[in-house]
């Protein structure tokens, strides 16, 4: 059989997220080759994500390699996948979940950070989570990968940034991070994941279940079932945060508001996902219309 081609973004964290996946296929018995494209938003470093056109800027060119079979494989941050994927593709193994909260990079802890300071972000649910911890902060577009960003903070050109602590940890950087908490700042729905693309007719099944992590496919799935069915884009800002526990599992969902201080929050205890569906028609009938998302168009 020949290498397996894993197709994934050329910045070092995909790169490491990549490798990870390599790894454990090699560690099965199959060869493989990393091939790096570049994406729409690592060629666009300039436009908050929230002002992006179209969805999926991070995977939309790797995974059209998959459909075109310049690659067998796509690797990604599960996060930045868009509702739905393109007819002929799946999500077919997703690895171990690393912790999903962001971090904020900077001197000092956020609650002690100066009146004023400027914190870097391109994420309109950080910004929005961020006004309702610390309103009197500013904000500031930023984008670039992990160690441009990280660069970026450490020559002040800005007093702190936003960032996921799984990429932190992937990359082993040290930095001056300060946790922030899932209470204030839920994370992006599947932060913390890396997802495997490819074709579920492929030759390639056999590989990817035996890399295939079942307890956070099961928490992936429950998540994306949510963003899927509320058709959510990567840009709005939502939180969304699955965990397991012994009897099946938790979740909790905030929606903020694009225009004021204010978010409403569901939660929900469940061992079958019948009960996702309640819990979904729930924020469907509860949330706002002034708060623009646009599963209320299908209504």
């Amino acid at each position: 059989m020949p290498a397996i081609r894993i197709g994934t973004r050329p910045s070092r964290l995909a790169i490491r997220q990549a490798e990870m996946v390599s790894s454990l296929l090699n560690l099965n018995g199959f060869e493989t080759e990393i091939v790096a494209i570049k994406s729409t938003g690592d060629q666009d470093n300039t436009t908050p994500l929230y002002e992006s056109k179209g969805t999926g800027v991070f995977v939309e060119e790797i995974n059209r390699a998959v459909i075109e079979n310049r690659v067998d494989l796509a690797v990604h941050s599960a996060k930045d996948l868009p509702s739905c994927l393109p007819e002929g593709l799946e999500v077919l193994a997703v690895l171990p979940r690393e912790d999903p909260s962001d971090v904020l990079v900077s001197k000092e802890p956020l609650m002690k950070m100066p009146l004023g300071s400027v914190i870097g972000t391109s994420s309109m649910r950080r910004i929005r989570e961020l006004k309702m911890v610390r309103g009197d902060l500013k904000t500031a577009n930023i984008r670039g990968n992990l160690d441009t960003r990280l660069n970026k903070q450490l020559t002040g050109e800005y007093d702190g940034i936003i960032v996921a602590k799984a990429g932190l940890k992937r990359l082993e950087l040290k930095a001056d991070m300060h946790d922030l908490n899932t209470d204030d700042f839920l994370p992006a729905p599947n932060q913390g994941i890396i997802a495997v693309v490819g074709m579920p007719d492929s030759s390639f099944i056999l590989a990817t279940a035996k890399i295939n992590h079942s307890e956070t496919m099961e928490i992936y799935n429950v998540e994306r079932h949510i963003v899927r069915s509320l058709n959510l884009g990567c840009s709005m800002p939502v939180g969304i945060l699955c965990t397991k526990t012994d009897i099946g599992f938790n979740v909790k969902c905030r929606f903020y508001s694009s225009f004021i201080r204010e978010f409403k929050e569901f939660r929900l205890s469940f061992s079958n996902l019948e009960a996702v569906e309640e819990l979904i028609n729930n924020i469907k009938d509860k949330v706002p219309a002034s708060y623009g998302y646009s599963f209320r168009e299908g209504r």
